[in-house]
């Protein structure tokens, strides 16, 4: 893809990505509930808007994604039916169809947030002229995801995502968010499939702002 087509292509994808979430952070602070339960389709949009620049989309990178998909849809079975990675939680019913208490598109959220985490960080290091280590890379990265998270977690009960027992998160779940999103973004990392993909980081930071203002409006 050539350059100048690239960023027609980001721009695009950007102006889609917006509207998208201007709207729904309008929707979502009338309507808490009823757009809430629209959360599947919106991220699945955004996994299409956040991947779609990036190059090559061969096999071994389709293969990196399903396994984080998979592995993270693990974690969460685990963690809801047990209580014992992220604390005593329940998932509500925004998110949609469950497979043994746990929603499918938990999954596809791990892969979008590991993701544009990992671009944000790359791009803001790229910026300053800073070369970051995997290890370095991937702690920071996940230091983003928990940023992003704390962001979620309030909301999370009043949009029927889920909900912690007596409505206190745990410092656990913060703990567990960290470790296994640092060792998602070192897996991506060492497997050389992070890419200069502009849309990553603006998927985290359109995410972060949604979240932002939503705890602040609801």
């Amino acid at each position: 893809m050539k350059l100048q087509e690239r960023f027609s292509l980001t721009q695009l994808l950007t102006a889609i990505l917006l509207i998208f979430y201007l709207v729904g952070t309008i929707g979502v602070g009338l309507y808490p509930l009823e757009f809430a339960k629209l959360t599947p389709f919106n991220l699945l949009l955004t996994l299409v808007l956040c991947f779609w620049p990036h190059q090559p989309k061969d096999t071994f990178f389709y293969i990196q994604l399903a396994a984080i998909f998979l592995a993270s849809f693990f974690l969460e079975y685990v963690g809801v039916n047990t209580g014992l990675i992220f604390g005593y939680y329940n998932y509500g019913n925004a998110l949609g169809p469950k497979l043994g208490n746990t929603p499918l598109m938990i999954g596809i959220n791990w892969v979008i947030v590991v993701y544009s985490s990992l671009q944000l960080v790359q791009t803001i290091s790229t910026k300053l002229k800073v070369k970051l280590n995997a290890l370095t890379g991937a702690g920071l990265a996940a230091l983003a995801m928990v940023t992003l998270d704390l962001l979620i977690e309030p909301l999370a009960p009043k949009l029927d995502f889920w909900e912690f027992n007596n409505l206190q998160v745990p410092f656990q779940n913060y703990t567990a968010w960290f470790f296994f999103g640092f060792i998602f973004c070192y897996w991506l990392i060492k497997a050389g499939v992070l890419k200069n993909n502009p849309m990553g980081w603006r998927v985290y930071l359109v995410q972060f702002v949604f979240f932002l203002v939503l705890n602040l409006w609801l």
